[in-house]
């Protein structure tokens, strides 16, 4: 006898790829709509509460700490510095360093960025546990990092 076929709709809704898939979506559409009061482009989003988290980076340290390509990391801190959120600087001790350091209104907007971030997490885990909220953190950092490329 054969069996019937799961319908194609549930092997795409149940597979991890796209709930997580989905999940980054949905996600990134939640923090647009809890930022947009702040003007806060979500692409500055990460890239500014790393910076205010690492201050004194280059902007190459910055892009590699957020996985992206060196032309994308110009971008990224070029968009920052039209709106006056950072400034470049000359390390003292390596002349060839040039670092990333937040503006008064940069650290002001990374703070709020934080403030939203801590929102949103909670948002996410609201109705698990303690335990259950740390067990998703750990599985997708686990998840994370078997991905990473060898």
């Amino acid at each position: 006898m054969k069996r019937a076929a799961k319908p194609v709709a549930d092997e795409l809704t149940d597979s991890l790829d796209f709930l997580i898939r989905d999940t980054r979506f949905r996600l990134y559409q939640f923090i647009e709509s809890r930022i947009a009061k702040l003007n806060i482009p979500l692409r500055i989003w990460f890239p500014l509460r790393a910076l205010y988290m690492n201050e004194g980076i280059t902007q190459r340290e910055l892009g590699r700490m957020l996985g992206y390509g060196d032309a994308h990391a110009g971008v990224i801190v070029g968009v920052m510095q039209r709106r006056h959120l950072v400034y470049r600087e000359p390390s003292r001790v390596d002349k060839r360093r040039i670092n990333l350091y937040l503006t008064p209104a940069g650290r002001k907007m990374a703070l709020a960025t934080l403030r939203q971030m801590r929102a949103i997490n909670a948002r996410m885990v609201d109705g698990l546990s303690a335990a259950e909220a740390r067990s998703l953190q750990t599985l997708l950092a686990r998840a994370h990092d078997n991905l990473k490329a060898p």
